[in-house]
């Protein structure tokens, strides 16, 4: 799922794993900083935040980034996971 970082850049949102997310972003956050993503769905668009785990370069020249979610709301995550569940409810490539 595709989502949009406060600086404009996009991202691709892999995984939600209980408060952890995984996303595939143009950029590197460093542990601790704050982290914060646009989700579009259907009706409606979500905001998001939390703060980085840390990040991995990929082969792509692209960084894995893992969050963990800062006041998560059930509804909010369950929107994010129906989104993913789509697509596949737990992507790791």
């Amino acid at each position: 799922m595709e989502v949009s970082l406060p600086t404009g850049e996009c991202a691709e949102l892999l995984a939600v794993e209980g408060s952890i997310a995984t996303l595939r972003s143009p950029r590197a956050f460093a542990p601790g900083s704050p982290m914060r993503f646009t989700a579009a769905f259907e009706e409606t668009e979500r905001c998001y935040e939390g703060r980085a785990i840390g990040s991995k370069r990929r082969a792509d020249q692209t960084f894995e980034v893992r969050m963990r979610f800062v006041n998560l709301r059930r509804e909010d995550r369950d929107a994010l996971l129906g989104a993913i569940g789509a697509e596949t409810a737990v992507r790791t490539d």
